[in-house]
């Protein structure tokens, strides 16, 4: 299990951890130096970027760990990797996803009055890809984009409860557990617990887990092969946003996700 620290990393405006989120700009720049150079060495990598050799090389070797990069061995320089490639090869499913689920997501957000998302898993971190407003939306922060953590959401619960024990402790043990409010669950076996509720009910809930006041819903999405797509969540402030109405949700939301998932090619059995 792992263990509970009493106080977490230091976290951006937008909630994000700020070590993560600069370990993964530079992650990308490399990435792209690669691109652009067809493959480069660890010191014209750190010269480029104007980061310590020993950096640089720490990240090679986990992009290449992942497959994103891999070494030639004969000059020891570092080149894009297959894994980018399979990357590349998932884009037309998300942007089919996205195009699938859009006049669902729009009927929804009528039907409930409130904030529908669209959201897809990126390097263990939960990222909304579509969002549809209802009527009784008070605010207009636009969630597309943006990347939030997987323990604190209830999309990112619906992910975590699709995936196998090993898979899991793995995301969970990368990640860790930090709070982002009072109410984010960072104890491993409660997180556990309710994950096994998630999967056996079919949806997840959060409580002013990720902010105080906002409470939301998730779903999820299957693709033909009956894997995990995405999810549909429906979110909006505690006020209106209770249990109660979370129950009442649960129908049209799952319907909702089984008319996205049936666009995608899932066959219920």
């Amino acid at each position: 299990m792992l263990s509970h620290k009493t106080q977490g990393p230091d976290f951006a405006a937008d909630g994000e951890p700020q070590a993560s989120l600069q370990s993964v700009e530079r992650a990308i720049t490399v990435l792209k130096i690669l691109a652009r150079t067809g493959g480069a060495g660890v010191s014209e990598v750190a010269e480029e970027m104007g980061v310590h050799r020993s950096t640089i090389s720490r990240l090679l070797r986990v992009l290449e760990a992942r497959g994103m990069a891999q070494q030639n061995t004969g000059r020891g320089k570092y080149q894009l990797g297959l894994g980018i490639l399979q990357l590349a090869n998932s884009i037309p499913v998300r942007l089919n996803l996205v195009r699938e689920a859009r006049p669902i997501l729009e009927a929804l957000a009528a039907q409930t009055g409130e904030t529908v998302n669209l959201a897809v898993l990126s390097s263990n971190y939960v990222v909304n890809v579509d969002e549809a407003m209802g009527p009784s939306t008070l605010a207009t922060q636009d969630w597309i984009g943006r990347l939030t953590p997987i323990h604190a959401t209830s999309s990112g619960k619906v992910f975590l409860a699709a995936m196998d024990a090993a898979e899991r402790s793995r995301v969970l043990g990368e990640t860790g557990m930090p709070p982002t409010t009072p109410r984010t669950i960072t104890s491993r076996q409660n997180l556990e617990e309710q994950l096994a509720e998630v999967a056996e009910a079919g949806y997840a809930t959060v409580y002013g887990e990720l902010e105080l006041g906002l409470n939301g819903i998730a779903t999820p999405v299957f693709g033909h092969h009956g894997t995990v797509l995405g999810a549909i969540s429906v979110s909006g402030p505690e006020f209106r946003f209770d249990p109660r109405k979370s129950r009442t949700l649960v129908q049209e939301l799952k319907h909702s996700a089984r008319e996205v998932s049936r666009r995608m090619g899932h066959t219920e059995e």
